[in-house]
C-alpha cells in the first residue's frame, strides 16, 4: 500500500469530500464567504460557474456546512429532463404532502404550501449542482418558479423568500441564465471559479500532503510543473495524477516522484491522450 510506503496517514488525493483536505485558495475562500453571506442574509439566488472539476461542488458543501446550524439545507444534482423528480425530492425533504403526479401538480402543491403553511415552513437553502442540465427543455422554469415563492409572516405582514437558491454548473449555465432576463435579474451574485495557476497547483498538492503528515517535497519541482501542465490546474485532475503517481512511485521503489513518473501517470490515466496536440508548424516551400 503506497500510503505506508510514503509515510502518509491516509490517501491525500481521493476525489471525495474531506474537510481536512480543503485547500482554500483565494478564489475558493472568497466563493465560500460570498455564498455563505448570500444564504445567511436571505438573498434570493446566486450562480457559481466554472469548468468541470474546478471545485464548485466543494464550495457548495462548505457553504452548506456553514449555514446548516441556522438554516435548513437541501443539496441535489440537477437531472436532465428531471424537473418532476427534483421537485418531488424537494417536497419530501420539506415534509410537504399533496398531489405530485405531474409537474404542474407538484408545482401547485409547493405553491399552496407556501401560501397556506407559512407559519410552519422555514426559508431553506437550496443548492443545485450540475445545474447546466436545467438549461434545456425549459428546465430553468423550475428555478424561476421557486424564486417566486414567498413566506408571509402573519404577525408583521412581511414576506421572505421560501428559498435561497445557489445554482452551480459549467459556463454554459451562465449563458442560459443571462438569456432569460427575468431569471437573470433574480441572481444576486454570480461568481466564476478558474483553474489553479502553477503556484496554486503546487500549494494545493503540498497542502494535501501536509494534511496527512507527508513530506512536502515527495513531488519534485519538475514533477509539480508537469502536474500543472497535464492537469491545466483542475483540482479533480490534479488528484487523479497525484494518486496514480504515488502508486507508480511505490511500485518503482522511488525516493521521490519525478516528472517522468507524472508523464507515466498522465499516460496511464488517459489524461495525456485527452490533451489537444499542438498543431504541426506549417512548412512553406
Amino acid at each position: 500500500m503506497f500510503v505506508t510506503y510514503w509515510n502518509l496517514k491516509t490517501n491525500p488525493f481521493l476525489n471525495t469530500f474531506d474537510r481536512s483536505m480543503l485547500f482554500a485558495g483565494d478564489q475558493h475562500e472568497e466563493a465560500i464567504a460570498r455564498f455563505t453571506f448570500l444564504a445567511e442574509s436571505g438573498r434570493l439566488a446566486g450562480l457559481l460557474t466554472g469548468p468541470y472539476g474546478v471545485g464548485k461542488s466543494t464550495v457548495l458543501q462548505h457553504v452548506a456546512l456553514a449555514v446548516e446550524p441556522h438554516l435548513p439545507v437541501i443539496r441535489m444534482d440537477a437531472i436532465p429532463e428531471g424537473q418532476l423528480p427534483m421537485l418531488r425530492h424537494i417536497l419530501a425533504r420539506m415534509k410537504i404532502e399533496g398531489p405530485a403526479g405531474s409537474l404542474p401538480e407538484a408545482l401547485m402543491t409547493l405553491g399552496n404550501a407556501a401560501s397556506d403553511l407559512s407559519d410552519k415552513l422555514t426559508r431553506t437553502l437550496l443548492c443545485i449542482d450540475e445545474a447546466h442540465y436545467l438549461a434545456t427543455d425549459n428546465g430553468l422554469y423550475l428555478v424561476h418558479y421557486l424564486t417566486n415563492l414567498r413566506l408571509l409572516n402573519t404577525r408583521t405582514q412581511k414576506e421572505t423568500p421560501l428559498f435561497t437558491i445557489i445554482l452551480a454548473g459549467i459556463p454554459e449555465l451562465l449563458a442560459a441564465v443571462q438569456a432569460d432576463p427575468s431569471l437573470n435579474q433574480r441572481m444576486h451574485m454570480v461568481y466564476t471559479l478558474a483553474p489553479l495557476d502553477e503556484s496554486q497547483t503546487t500549494a494545493y498538492i503540498q497542502e494535501h500532503m501536509r494534511a496527512v503528515g507527508g513530506d512536502l517535497w515527495v513531488f519534485t519541482k519538475d514533477a509539480l510543473a508537469a502536474i500543472h501542465r497535464f492537469s491545466g490546474g483542475i483540482p479533480r485532475t490534479i488528484n487523479l495524477l497525484c494518486d496514480t503517481a504515488l502508486m507508480l512511485g511505490f511500485a518503482a521503489k522511488a525516493n521521490h516522484v519525478e516528472a517522468s513518473i507524472i508523464t507515466q501517470a498522465a499516460t496511464d490515466t488517459g489524461i495525456a491522450a485527452r490533451q489537444s496536440p499542438h498543431p504541426a508548424p506549417e512548412i512553406i516551400p
